[in-house]
């Protein structure tokens, strides 16, 4: 008896795979709809909405280096005088060139220091994001090895 009910649930459970058309060349399976992603004309999740916007509020630039904005800055290279004080020639996003040296004033920050391979700037920054109204953004001078 017990054979008999076995049998008969395998059966029954093999019934629905057995009753299944599969054409020539077919395969059975889950039809899914192809999608595919843009992000032109979206925004970046993980930047700072807050910047974002400050940014677009900048309005008239300033003169000379004074109206250059931190972010726009390439640092190009660092020279050091014969009383041993540093300076760094960058571009602004025009490409015009600039020497900086320590105490220099940008539009949103001021240079603070400056060693043979890289620049400082304290940047003041007006996003909730920062514990404090400032961040030190460190411009780095690309060393190519010959």
């Amino acid at each position: 008896m017990r054979k008999a009910l076995i049998m008969t649930m395998v059966l029954f459970l093999t019934l629905p795979i057995l009753s299944q058309d599969v054409g020539a060349g077919e395969e059975p399976g889950i039809q899914r709809e192809k999608y595919d992603y843009n992000p032109m004309g979206k925004r970046d999740p993980f930047r700072d909405l807050l910047s974002l916007k400050e940014k677009r509020k900048r309005g008239k630039k300033g003169e000379g280096i004074r109206g250059v904005y931190t972010d726009e800055l390439v640092l190009v290279g660092i020279a050091k005088d014969s009383r041993g004080h540093y300076y760094a020639q960058v571009l602004d996003s025009h490409n015009f060139p600039y020497i900086i040296k320590v105490g220099t004033k940008l539009a949103d920050g001021e240079v603070v220091k400056i060693t043979p391979n890289e620049v400082v700037i304290k940047q003041a920054t007006k996003s909730p994001v920062f514990l404090k109204p400032y961040k030190y953004v460190v411009l780095k001078l690309n060393m190519e090895e010959e």
